[in-house]
């Protein structure tokens, strides 16, 4: 079953009325097709510039991205890859501008693909919040980790109809944040979205579970504007840890490469891949004793440290 009708579904439920303060919504699509691919994305634009720049430019990323893969992966006498990305907004209010999106893609394999794209952003300037800013490092994780898996545990692995199964809930609802990305700050919740294989099978579909932020109060960040980097910015002692937990961008992009590299080394972790681990291990170590060296003799550590972390992630994007 398409996603589509399910992401509208919900919507619906999210948003029983529009407030008078809600931004006015158009959308635009970006289309390129070839004998490769046929890629259609589509995003809503609301006439705040922080806003529809950031939609503007994951629109076109997610576009280049794909027709990249295509160019290089297809094969010829293959059937054209597609994507197509739909938008809907699920909250629209004087607070909180958010949009739940649904990546549907289809590169000849058993079935289609489905993920989502979801993006929350603060009111009136169009603030781009993320969860880890919300929710208190690693007290904050854990505390949303076993909330989902409660809730899921209870909704769909038990009874005659049930969909999914203890194991395959918990492996989905680990506390890692990239787990939780997919996420809609709704007024008196936090609604997850997990996209087919992430804790049911792809026959059960797509599955949600909703957090109420009373539940998650005592472990909310009191600044969620603040920078959140992947280390306990309290207990930042050094000139660079300083200078990272002074710069929201910065603290980005470290909380970025970490949770990346964390990825890497969990999907290699089991034979046969243990060498690919201990591999990227030993360069991660390399790469942050070359960081440390040459940013802490930088005039100016902010940018030293901006291009080292662009250039891992790069690198980090093109390993197994």
């Amino acid at each position: 079953m398409r996603l589509s009708s399910w992401i509208m579904a919900v919507a619906a439920l999210a948003v029983v009325s529009i407030p008078a303060q809600a931004l006015p919504v158009t959308t635009k699509t970006l289309t390129a097709k070839s004998a490769t691919y046929d890629i259609s994305v589509a995003y809503p634009q609301t006439g705040v510039k922080a806003i529809d720049d950031d939609l503007a430019a994951w629109a076109k990323t997610t576009l280049d991205d794909f027709r990249k893969e295509a160019t290089t992966d297809h094969m010829t006498g293959d059937v054209a890859y597609m994507l197509e990305v739909t938008c809907t907004v699920p909250r629209n209010d004087a607070q909180v501008f958010a949009i739940l999106c649904e990546e549907y893609t289809d590169t000849g394999g058993a079935h289609p693909n489905h993920d989502f794209y979801t993006a929350n952003y603060l009111l009136p300037d169009g603030w781009h919040i993320y969860l880890p800013e919300l929710l208190d490092g690693s007290r904050g994780l854990k505390r949303i980790s076993d909330l989902a898996r409660a809730d899921l545990d209870k909704r769909i692995t038990t009874g005659p109809e049930a969909m999914s199964d203890p194991d395959s809930v918990k492996s989905g609802t680990e506390p890692w944040w990239d787990n939780f990305r997919d996420f809609v700050l709704m007024p008196n919740a936090i609604a997850l979205s997990f996209p087919p294989y992430q804790v049911a099978s792809y026959a059960a579909g797509p599955q949600d579970s909703r957090i109420p932020l009373a539940a998650l109060r005592d472990v909310m960040r009191p600044n969620t504007r603040a920078p959140a980097a992947s280390f306990d910015c309290a207990a930042a002692r050094t000139q660079l840890e300083q200078a990272i937990c002074s710069d929201v961008a910065l603290a980005r992009l470290d909380r970025q490469v970490a949770e990346t590299y964390a990825t890497h080394m969990r999907d290699n972790a089991a034979a046969p891949n243990t060498a690919n681990a201990t591999n990227l291990r030993t360069n991660q170590r390399a790469w942050l004793a070359k960081r440390d060296q040459t940013c802490n003799a930088a005039a100016n550590k902010a940018v030293c440290l901006t291009g080292f972390y662009k250039d891992r992630l790069a690198w980090l994007g093109h390993q197994p």
